[in-house]
């Protein structure tokens, strides 16, 4: 039985929310803002936090950064407000929510997010067998790729601007999150890097020195063998999609030991059986810290299976790979 807080300062809303809530069989807390839902959050162990953004004292996107910064036990984060804009669904972003859904809210779709989070958090993996393929291995570049999920947007802009720029790798980013999102990554991580940033669509060939970042509902992969992003419309793995695994499989195929699986912050486990197939072929997996991660189970699940060539904190990543680059 998964334990709810609901944050929300209009009592009409939150009978609603509340009364849905536990009739799906949910055990419902509930604060007034956020400041008070802090010290909840402070007490107890919650797995899905549902806050209103608009609220006196502490709004959400606040109650949002302390939770991220200052809760051992990182729960899912779901945002209702009746702001709709760009600027707000980037500022929820780097903030650290997990979904973003704007007023009136549809009870069904806000049962749905919840429960699809949950699922997503899970980190059990059966450790499947690695399925041998043939490798091309005359690539002149590295094909790095990157998994991340909650608190990946900021993560993401402090790695890339330790990182300058490289000239003979190429870097293939699957960050969890809606569609609208992810295009507005591409523009905010440009704004931190020398690399071109490009949204990975079906038929662009990649090159040394740039980044391509997955696009919402469709995974991105390489055509098997070739330097050609994809764009394929499979079902979700590991409850996402775009998913890291699939990207992550057909790097190893494409690259072999020049395809290189970094796995930064994120709840649940995908990324995981993928770095099994980087390491297969003689590539290298490097993986957050759980420790500075601002969610450890995607890089935890990683060291669990024993895939991590390097565990290396936030701030020594960008470091590490420009080493396995020489």
């Amino acid at each position: 039985m998964n334990n709810i807080l609901l944050v929300e300062d209009d009592p009409s809303a939150k009978f609603a929310y509340r009364k849905i809530l536990t009739r799906e069989g949910y055990v419902v807390s509930y604060a007034s803002d956020g400041a008070e839902g802090l010290a909840l959050a402070k007490e107890k162990e919650f797995d899905v936090i549902v806050t209103d953004w608009l609220m006196p004292v502490m709004d959400g996107i606040e109650l949002i950064s302390k939770i991220r910064s200052e809760i051992k036990k990182q729960p899912i984060i779901i945002l209702l407000t009746a702001v709709n804009s760009a600027d707000a669904q980037k500022k929820a972003q780097f903030a650290g929510a997990d979904e973003y859904l704007t007023k009136p809210i549809q009870l069904d779709l806000l049962i749905e997010k919840i429960e699809n989070s949950i699922k997503k958090g899970a980190t059990n993996v059966v450790k499947k067998p690695i399925i041998e393929t043939r490798v091309v291995s005359n690539k002149t570049f590295y094909c790095a790729g990157i998994a991340a999920s909650t608190g990946g947007p900021s993560t993401l802009i402090k790695y890339f601007g330790d990182l300058g720029k490289i000239n003979n790798a190429t870097f293939l980013i699957v960050l969890h999150g809606p569609e609208w999102m992810l295009k507005s990554f591409v523009k905010s991580l440009q704004e931190v890097t020398q690399m071109p940033v490009h949204p990975g669509i079906t038929g662009v060939k990649i090159k040394p020195g740039n980044i391509y970042l997955a696009q919402g509902n469709k995974h991105m992969v390489l055509q098997e063998g070739t330097d050609i992003l994809e764009q394929i419309d499979t079902p979700p793995e590991n409850f996402v999609k775009p998913s890291a695994d699939p990207l992550f499989r057909s790097i190893a195929k494409s690259f072999g030991k020049k395809s290189i699986g970094l796995v930064f912050t994120g709840m649940g486990k995908d990324g995981a059986i993928g770095c099994g197939y980087i390491n297969a072929t003689g590539g290298k997996v490097m993986v957050q810290d759980p420790k500075t991660a601002i969610l450890p189970s995607m890089p935890k699940t990683v060291i669990n299976l024993k895939m991590a060539d390097r565990v290396v904190p936030l701030n020594n990543m960008a470091e590490e790979l420009r080493k396995c680059l020489i």
